[in-house]
């Protein structure tokens, strides 16, 4: 089939990195462990950041009956 000239390509086809989508495959499921760490890492950043936003806040309590 043309296309304006040219053969129609699928990324399956050649891929961005030029090889199999098993070896894709293989190459992203080999970064998971180090993305999830660097996740874990930004979550704990961003908790101390909050915690030391939030550190001397005085906590509103309210009692039953209070008009808020």
């Amino acid at each position: 089939m043309l296309v304006y000239g040219r053969e129609p390509t699928l990324v399956m086809d050649y891929g961005k990195y030029g090889g199999s989508i098993m070896e894709r495959l293989l190459e992203i499921t080999e970064k998971v462990p180090q993305l999830r760490e660097a996740a874990r890492k930004a979550i704990r950043k961003s908790q101390a950041e909050l915690d030391k936003r939030f550190e001397g806040m005085k906590i509103q309590e309210f009692q039953k009956g209070d008009l808020v």
